[in-house]
């Protein structure tokens, strides 16, 4: 058994975005692998993963990680 945690799709534009998820789910339907909608974040702007804020604007550290590294 896998488990694969995290799958993050990144595109300039919706029709790039719109191609790369129709690539990235055929892949997990042809070796089997199956995602739990509920958990799932479609098209947004930005996300917070592993510390970092991933964006339209580029990658930048939570705004706590900068705080404690002042501190």
């Amino acid at each position: 058994m896998v488990y694969l945690n995290n799958i993050i799709v990144y595109s300039n534009n919706y029709e790039a975005y719109m191609y790369y998820m129709q690539m990235v789910l055929e892949r997990l339907r042809e070796y089997k692998l199956y995602i739990n909608l509920k958990k799932c974040l479609f098209y947004i702007t930005s996300i917070n993963f592993l510390g970092f804020i991933v964006s339209v604007n580029g990658v930048l550290m939570e705004k706590s990680q900068v705080d404690a590294i002042r501190e």
